[in-house]
């Protein structure tokens, strides 16, 4: 059966801090490096329908192939990543797939009414969260990626299979830096 969701590619973590979190996901798994992007104002963000200015602080890095997103909310306002820090900071939020095309795949299964959250990122990278619909309560997160993000995607996880566990935190700058030392 094909659901039209593709394969997981990724856990994300609502975090106090992404730099410490991302240290002790390298320590302690080695998973890394992390790319952290500081600020990262959400375009057209809505949270349980309603627009909400937001920005976070972001770190992306690989465990074997699996992306591990780790997010910090900036600011107060009250979105899905504000509460998961209150309630339950650390903790595994949501899964996320890419999909083509994000509108025709919630119309194709009747899923708008658990849209808990979307936005857009300047990247061009759209994203909807669809509310605990995970067994166990988790969120899922389909995004839907230009053919740069995918890039990126995949020069992370590069990076991260040549990588020497140095450096684990590092800033998203330096992500062509580390790919063209790949490629000598």
């Amino acid at each position: 059966m094909n659901s039209g969701f593709g394969a997981l590619m990724q856990h994300g973590y609502i975090v106090t801090d992404v730099a410490t979190a991302a240290a002790e996901w390298a320590q302690r798994v080695g998973a890394g490096p992390f790319y952290v992007i500081e600020r990262m104002p959400m375009d057209q963000y809505y949270y349980r329908g309603v627009r909400t200015d937001l920005e976070l602080r972001l770190a992306f890095g690989y465990w074997d192939g699996l992306q591990i997103e780790l997010i910090e909310p900036l600011g107060s306002a009250d979105t899905l990543y504000s509460r998961a820090l209150r309630d339950a900071p650390g903790k595994l939020n949501h899964c996320a797939t890419v999909v083509s095309d994000i509108d025709r795949l919630l119309a194709q299964r009747g899923l708008h009414d658990r849209v808990i959250q979307s936005g857009k990122m300047p990247s061009g990278l759209k994203f909807v969260f669809l509310d605990e619909y995970l067994p166990g309560g988790l969120h899922l997160e389909l995004i839907e990626a230009n053919e740069g993000m995918l890039a990126g995607f995949a020069g992370m996880q590069a990076v991260s299979r040549q990588w020497d566990g140095q450096d684990a935190v590092r800033p998203i700058t330096r992500l062509q830096e580390d790919l063209a030392g790949l490629r000598q």
